[in-house]
């Protein structure tokens, strides 16, 4: 399910918003390689393509416990 946007690319500020997390997991995130910043002319973004991947991925998983 593609992230409900007609943008492409957001600031790492943006993220938390996006994905409902904190900045710790966003970090996280690109830490271990789930998600890739991107550089254009010196600024860092994140694609939204990669953003709907990290979703679908999760997506199939069961480790919810509610």
């Amino acid at each position: 399910m593609p992230i409900q946007s007609d943008r492409r690319l957001y600031q790492p500020t943006e993220l938390p918003a996006v994905l409902h997390l904190s900045q710790d997991q966003i970090d996280w995130l690109v830490k271990t390689g789930q998600i890739n910043p991107i550089r254009i002319a010196g600024e860092i973004r994140f694609d939204s393509r990669e953003l709907d991947a990290l979703i679908d991925r999760h997506a199939h998983q069961r480790h919810w416990r509610g």
